[in-house]
């Protein structure tokens, strides 16, 4: 009896497979719709009017003093008066008393109340003249050997004088200035004009209780899995197949396994709106992946070479998670289709033989991607549902057929994007069969495992 085992060869293939790849792509075309419709929205707020009061008219004050170091204690006073009070210069006053009818310094008999009545009045005459409310008299004087200047306060339009006191000057320039504005407080809070009302906002209505945003991100960052655009990847794989049969009867069924089997892979995962802030949209993107043995050939126990073809096609809807984006671990939910095709050209003698298949099955599964550092774990778990499955299992009566597939692997990252992989994959369909009498092939089932170790280098932008 013959038994039918595959050995790697570099020979060419001779495939007379009925599928093709023009089969596969429709398949993929069929599967991906439209995924781009971006939704604009624009939020107008007017800013806050701000309102002010008019400012209320200033008063003016002129400041005249006689003595010793008079222009000293003038800009002492001055510094102790608020901004809303307008100060006439020394030189005005001057001039208008002296049309006045005062044309000597007022002197001593400023300061005694008994002698300044003759003064009041031209004091008062100078200010109307220059247009002053009042008028702030300092006379510099020696009081006991302490040096001390007297304020008298003096209204253009009344004989009332809230200030009449004489303050020393000794000490600092900033003791001389809080002696002098204690002094002169209570008349210059009651003279100067309130000041104006700070401006205000008007009342902005109250923010409505807005949900937060879903997952609102900073700026997309670059090369991670949770913010990426799209991923490429092309590897080299070395793949394999093991089929057996359990429970059977029949002495036509044979085993097949082929190991070390060279094949060539790629696979591409774009997001297309992951540069947009649209929930959900920006997190749907589409997979699709090819691999390829080459310089298979299947061989009999002689040793017989027989030209095999060995291939699979994968497409997909993605739907991303980002734990904490976008740096953080992803997850990933899919569904979609695989189309895996193994066949042998068998000779004719062994042609019922042969496990060949063609599963087109649609998938559903999850994946993880797991940053730790510079290095990610990749992991992925599917299940599969055959819609077609070839050959072998058409000589069984009631063929029942399921998968699963199980990935995992690691990613070294660098900032410039790329990403070196390696990674494995297991897939598994197992069927069951149910025989009746005089069936030619007689089994209680059968399980078809796939198996591949990749060496990749991907890019992530």
């Amino acid at each position: 009896m013959l038994a039918t085992n595959a050995v790697p060869r570099r020979a060419a293939i001779r495939s007379k497979s009925r599928r093709t790849a023009v089969f596969a792509v429709a398949l993929v075309t069929r599967l991906v719709a439209p995924l781009l419709g971006f939704v604009a929205f624009a939020a107008a707020s007017a800013p806050a009017s701000v309102s002010a009061a008019e400012p209320a008219a200033t008063k003016v004050l002129a400041v005249h003093v006689e003595g010793p170091d008079a222009a000293s204690v003038r800009a002492d006073i001055e510094a102790s008066l608020p901004d809303r009070i307008t100060v006439a210069t020394a030189k005005e006053f001057s001039a208008a008393l002296k049309k006045a009818g005062q044309g000597k310094p007022l002197g001593a008999a400023m300061t005694n109340p008994k002698q300044r009545g003759k003064l009041v009045p031209k004091v008062q005459k100078a200010a109307s003249s220059l247009g002053a409310d009042a008028v702030l008299v300092g006379v510099v004087q020696k009081v006991r050997g302490e040096k001390k200047v007297h304020l008298v306060w003096v209204n253009a339009d009344d004989a009332a004088t809230p200030v009449d006191e004489a303050v020393s000057l000794k000490g600092s320039e900033d003791e001389r200035r809080k002696g002098i504005a204690a002094a002169i407080t209570s008349a210059v809070e009651q003279f100067a004009p309130p000041p104006p009302p700070e401006p205000t906002e008007e009342a902005a209505p109250p923010p409505s209780e807005e949900k937060p945003k879903e997952e609102e991100s900073p700026e997309r960052v670059r090369h991670q899995a949770g913010s990426s655009i799209i991923t490429a990847e092309v590897g080299f794989e070395m793949g394999g197949r093991v089929f057996t049969y359990s429970d059977g009867i029949s002495g036509n069924l044979r085993r097949y396994d082929v190991y070390g089997a060279p094949m060539a892979a790629a696979a591409i995962e774009v997001f297309p709106a992951a540069m947009t802030t649209i929930p959900v949209l920006r997190d749907l993107g589409i997979t699709a992946g090819y691999a390829r043995a080459f310089g298979l050939q299947s061989a009999t126990e002689d040793g017989d070479p027989v030209g095999t073809v060995y291939q699979r096609i994968t497409a997909a809807l993605k739907y991303r998670i980002p734990i904490s984006r976008p740096t953080g671990p992803v997850i990933g939910v899919l569904g979609g289709v695989r189309w895996q095709t193994f066949e042998i050209d068998a000779p004719t003698a062994l042609r019922t033989q042969v496990p060949n298949v063609d599963y087109l099955a649609i998938r559903a599964g999850v994946d993880g991607w797991f940053p730790i550092g510079p290095v990610a774990a990749m992991v992925g778990f599917e299940w599969i549902e055959p819609l077609a499955t070839g050959e072998v299992y058409e000589r069984f009566s009631g063929p029942s057929v399921h998968g699963i597939s199980a990935t995992a692997g690691l990613a070294v990252r660098f900032e410039s994007g790329l990403q070196v992989r390696l990674s494995g994959e297991y897939l598994r369909f197992f069927s069951g069969f149910d025989p009746v009498l005089g069936d030619a092939y007689v089994a209680g089932g059968a399980l078809d495992q796939f198996f591949g170790v990749r060496l990749g280098l991907a890019y992530m932008d």
